[in-house]
């Protein structure tokens, strides 16, 4: 995946307007080659990977409240398709009411499957009583367990509450 607008000018996902036009500026004036005599080398290294076009067109998007909104959301779409969650821990959370539940042939078993969000194989999410029974408590009265497609690379984190008996 190529340099997001955010790492061509080296600032974080959520900085204020003010702190994008001053890096901007920065970055551009190091970038230009009459304009960086004086500046140490190794801040020039440091900022080699992106042209001047690259820094205008990140600067462009991010200066532009609506086209930075737009961007951000394209942002997460993108990371989304890898299995990535950038507002949370790196993993996406999914309810196990999400799952299909099936009663295990020949056995007092049930299992829970859903299809990948990633790769959309079907049933390609399994969860077994015995994997929800070794889960983690998520410290709001339910549980958590971290599941893997058998498709792809894609890991989920799911979140489940203890059956009660009726």
């Amino acid at each position: 995946m190529e340099k997001t607008h955010y790492e061509v000018l080296g600032v974080p996902s959520d900085a204020s307007a003010k702190c994008i036009r001053t890096a901007y500026h920065q970055l551009l004036l190091r970038a230009h080659p009459d304009k960086s005599r004086g500046i140490p080398a190794p801040l020039l290294a440091a900022d080699a990977g992106s042209t001047i076009a690259e820094l205008q067109a990140a600067y462009a998007v991010l200066a532009d409240d609506l086209q930075r909104h737009a961007y951000d959301d394209e942002l997460k779409t993108a990371f989304k398709k890898q299995g990535f969650n950038i507002t949370g821990a790196g993993l996406d959370f999914h309810t196990l009411a999400e799952f299909t539940e099936t009663h295990v042939p020949n056995t007092d078993e049930y299992q829970w499957t859903r299809d990948c969000p990633r790769c959309t194989s079907l049933g390609s999410i399994l969860l077994t009583e015995s994997d929800l029974e070794r889960g983690t408590a998520d410290g709001t009265g339910g549980y958590q367990i971290v599941a893997p497609c058998l498709a792809c690379s894609l890991w989920i984190t799911v979140l489940y509450e203890e059956a009660t008996e009726e």
